[in-house]
């Protein structure tokens, strides 16, 4: 059964719990994102995360070639951008700068938790209009969702960034 848990190291066990649903068309639609507004840095790892779409989930996985899991997904493309990150989502979480929701860029992580505690166990790409790109689990590709699902909702532990941001920042939802 897929899970979302192998973004995390260690490797946490398997629960059919922590499954977000297949997505709908809806949610895996491929509109067209505006980037002319954004930095190079937040165009770039928007543009790299969209063109890994539909790559295998890979646990540990960090190339298009090999494929993603869900942190790798996010170490990747902001490596494109000459931006170097930790490897695990928890560790990405921890170190990213707080980013409130309704100031959310894309280009910006957002990161879900287990009900029963606040762990981190997957890391999103926004990439506007309240969707991100994600590698949801084994026998999965990366994705496009949106944080209007019931699950990510539910699962939702806050937002970061790594990206430079223009203005100042809102309080964090943490």
């Amino acid at each position: 059964m897929a899970a979302l848990l192998g973004c995390s190291s260690p490797r946490p066990p398997i629960s059919s719990t922590h499954i977000p649903p297949t997505p709908t068309p809806f949610e895996t639609r491929r509109s067209k994102t505006r980037l002319t507004h954004l930095s190079p840095n937040r165009t770039i790892v928007v543009d790299l995360a969209l063109k890994s779409i539909g790559t295998p989930y890979t646990w540990g996985g960090t190339s298009l070639s090999s494929g993603f899991d869900c942190s790798g997904l996010v170490v990747y493309a902001h490596k494109g951008a000459g931006i170097r990150l930790p490897r695990s989502a928890k560790n990405q979480f921890l170190k990213g700068q707080a980013v409130f929701l309704d100031t959310i860029l894309p280009g910006d992580l957002v990161f879900f938790r287990t009900l029963d505690k606040k762990n981190v166990f997957h890391v999103g790409i926004f990439i506007g209009q309240n969707d991100f790109i994600h590698a949801p689990g084994k026998h999965r590709t990366v994705t496009r969702s949106t944080l209007a699902n019931p699950y990510f909702k539910k699962h939702f532990l806050g937002a970061k960034s790594f990206l430079q941001t223009i203005g100042p920042q809102k309080k964090s939802l943490e």
